[in-house]
């Protein structure tokens, strides 16, 4: 498995690039994201890698940080949802936005990459959510994006569900689904009435 790669750029394409390495030039497959943060051709690049192997084929595919290639490796264990679409998901979104709509359950934002269609993205949704929220440490606040009502009292709110156990994806979606109206309540109304949806 190659990790990383460190070397020359020498040739920018539409969805790839070859980086020279040791004099060997690897064919690497990015996202529209990296190409646009890139050094120009001929200076110094770096590439943290996931290498894809198929019978016919290995692909390699570049980011600009680790974070990034995990997001990748995440939407991968997702059934239905090859590099392809990893790639054009990944391009779509800054990765701080996917992550949050993923662990938040936002099946819209990803339909709305070409290609993609509600039930993969539903699917994609459940399957990733909790993880997605672990591995990218997500925090109240960013979990409260897309809930309506004040999102100071909306955040402290799914910090007390998540000090009681929850994880921050199952906080959020049962103050989504307790019928509590998050425009006027309080935080303690909020968690009472978010409980009590659980009984």
């Amino acid at each position: 498995m190659i990790s990383h790669l460190n070397g020359i750029l020498e040739h920018i394409d539409k969805n790839y690039i070859v980086i020279d390495v040791g004099n060997v030039g690897y064919h690497v497959n990015v996202t529209s994201s990296t190409l646009s943060r890139l050094p120009k051709i001929g200076e110094a690049a770096k590439l943290f890698t996931y290498q894809v192997v198929r019978e016919d084929n290995i692909s390699l595919y570049g980011f600009l940080s680790k974070e990034e290639r995990k997001l990748f490796s995440l939407l991968l264990t997702v059934s239905g949802v090859g590099p392809k679409a990893s790639m054009a998901i990944l391009s779509a979104f800054p990765i701080d936005k996917l992550a949050a709509a993923i662990a938040q359950g936002n099946a819209d934002l990803i339909t709305s990459v070409p290609g993609i269609g509600k039930k993969t993205a539903q699917k994609l949704v459940i399957e990733l959510k909790e993880k997605v929220a672990k591995a990218y440490a997500l925090t109240p606040s960013e979990m409260t994006l897309g809930i309506p009502g004040d999102e100071a009292v909306v955040s402290d709110a799914i910090s007390a569900l998540i000090s009681l156990g929850y994880s921050p994806g199952e906080a959020r979606e049962t103050i989504m689904k307790s019928g509590v109206d998050l425009a006027t309540s309080n935080v303690e109304s909020i968690v009472k009435q978010a409980l009590k949806s659980l009984v």
